[in-house]
């Protein structure tokens, strides 16, 4: 069944692309995410049991007819790209470059070719934030890696300096141009961090997230205003994973010049 205009109707052939067995592979949905959202929707202890189970095959889970529901079944996809994101962020970096690779080839050749270039880097970009205690969980299938990750290639990489509202432009290049002069491409993760914060006083912001909250009104922002404006100049993203692993990728050359490019917009 399906969720429409407040009611539920059956999946329909004609109108539900995600009727169609062919839907999943085009999208790129893993096939281990499919399985698992499928049992959810066969037997309504799936969810605990998984809970208990966190590494445990699908074929350990004793299905029960008995379980299952008399009524149709509910289809949700943001349900099924839940659980998605939840088995992809499981995922070790060259399980998930290797699906992708091979979803691109067949669906996506621009980006095969720029996925496939170079598989180190490539592999060390979809690393990132991955294979920790807290895995981020921004992917549900292959075909949104390409956006995902665009910024690390130029081929495909598009500039944007959308500004959050408490930054203006004059603001902006004026950390930027602070950051690139202290700018060090050798850095530790914890120096590069604490050269972002000394930049803070002598600009107008506080380090201290607290305190800002606190007395906003003394400060025109705090250090992750700082951070999220080197963030936009660099990726063109607000949000993104680890800034330090990102600009350790690109490399010195590349986060000077996209530094001095957002300089130059502003």
């Amino acid at each position: 069944m399906k969720e429409e205009n407040g009611g539920k109707r059956k999946l329909s052939k004609r109108k539900d692309p995600e009727a169609a067995v062919t839907f999943y592979s085009e999208v790129g949905y893993p096939k281990e995410s499919v399985n698992e959202y499928i049992m959810t929707l066969m037997n309504s202890n799936f969810e605990d049991w998984r809970k208990t189970n966190k590494d445990a095959p699908l074929e350990s889970f004793p299905f029960n007819l008995k379980k299952m529901s008399v009524s149709g079944a509910l289809f949700d996809m943001v349900k099924l790209n839940d659980v998605s994101k939840n088995i992809i962020s499981l995922m070790p970096a060259k399980k998930v470059y290797d699906y992708t690779a091979q979803w691109a080839k067949q669906y996506d050749e621009e980006f095969y070719t720029l996925l496939t270039k170079d598989e180190e880097y490539s592999v060390n970009i979809l690393n990132i934030d991955r294979e920790t205690p807290k895995p981020r969980k921004d992917i549900a299938c292959w075909s949104e890696i390409k956006d995902y990750i665009s910024y690390f290639f130029n081929e495909i990489y598009q500039k944007n300096y959308e500004l959050p509202e408490n930054i203006t432009p004059d603001m902006a290049k004026e950390i930027i141009e602070a950051y690139l002069s202290q700018y060090c491409a050798d850095d530790d993760k914890q120096q590069w961090f604490d050269r972002i914060k000394a930049l803070c006083e002598p600009l107008g912001y506080t380090p201290n997230v607290k305190e800002y909250k606190k007395n906003p009104d003394a400060y025109k922002g705090h250090v992750g205003d700082v951070s999220t404006v080197i963030r936009i100049a660099v990726t063109g993203r607000r949000n993104t994973p680890d800034l330090y692993s990102i600009m350790q990728l690109l490399g010195d050359g590349e986060v000077k010049a996209r530094l001095n490019d957002a300089i130059a917009h502003f």
